[in-house]
């Protein structure tokens, strides 16, 4: 609920601000090179930043994919978690691990599985070097395609060491035991003393019980939020809020700001 609002405020120069991106900051576009934060986005981070707050993107593209897309790298102290949260990138430095071993052999043998089943020319993959995504966002009909992709596509990732993780309209095959929740746990310090979540998708559930426990644990205020255009999205009943659309959400990030930034 919107009770803590007060409370995160109070403490917002001791806070994490994490978000996600796409669906969060920018709204789901058909192929992910088409993606763009929306207006207002770039300000709003750096008056969160100039409160003395955390400020993170936590995404499932690649830090090179969102950077291509957002500029956010001209966001001075930014920090920006890539793949759920295998990469790291701070102040120009990466950290990312080497590419798991079964990934080369399944971007060989992934694009025969998808034909074979599904028969859909526009299903297509994204490679991210580290993990491959199953995109079914182009086709007539991309939520049916993904249920009849599901289990297939697990059992070869799982033969390759990997796992799959769903998303809207795709599947992503990435590097197990690494989510967002991983990256919320790496970004609270013990002088955090409020969290404030925005995500829209599956893969924000680790990160959302992560800030839930947190806070839980030691009694400070916190604010997860949901992006759904109504209420019954992948967050809901773990969420404190939902907001319609990414405009909503840069619009409560304003109100929770204030004139903190400016004092």
């Amino acid at each position: 609920m919107l009770t803590d609002l007060p409370a995160l405020r109070a403490a917002l120069s001791s806070a994490l601000v994490a978000l996600d991106f796409d669906g969060t900051l920018a709204p789901i576009s058909p192929h992910p090179d088409d993606a763009r934060p929306l207006t207002g986005v770039h300000q709003v981070l750096r008056d969160v930043r100039a409160t003395g707050a955390t400020l993170a993107v936590v995404t499932g593209r690649s830090v090179a994919s969102l950077l291509r897309v957002s500029g956010f790298d001209a966001v001075p102290g930014i920090v920006i978690y890539g793949l759920h949260g295998v990469e790291r990138w701070e102040n120009g430095r990466l950290r990312a691990p080497a590419p798991p071993p079964g990934i080369g052999e399944l971007r060989l043998s992934l694009p025969e599985i998808l034909t074979n089943i599904a028969h859909d020319a526009a299903i297509w993959i994204e490679d991210k070097e580290l993990s491959l995504v199953v995109h079914t966002r182009l086709t007539a009909e991309p939520d049916r395609l993904v249920e009849v992709l599901r289990a297939p596509v697990a059992e070869a990732a799982a033969a390759a060491g990997l796992e799959v993780r769903p998303g809207k309209e795709v599947l992503e095959i990435c590097i197990p035991g690494t989510d967002k929740g991983t990256a919320i746990r790496e970004l609270i310090r013990d002088e955090t003393a409020a969290v404030f979540y925005a995500g829209d998708d599956v893969g924000d559930l680790p990160a959302v019980r992560e800030v839930n426990a947190w806070s839980g644990r030691y009694g400070r205020p916190k604010l997860a939020v949901a992006i759904s255009p109504h209420e019954m999205g992948p967050l809901a009943g773990l969420a404190d809020v939902t907001v319609p659309d990414p405009h909503s959400l840069i619009e409560l990030l304003r109100q929770i700001i204030g004139d903190e930034a400016h004092r």
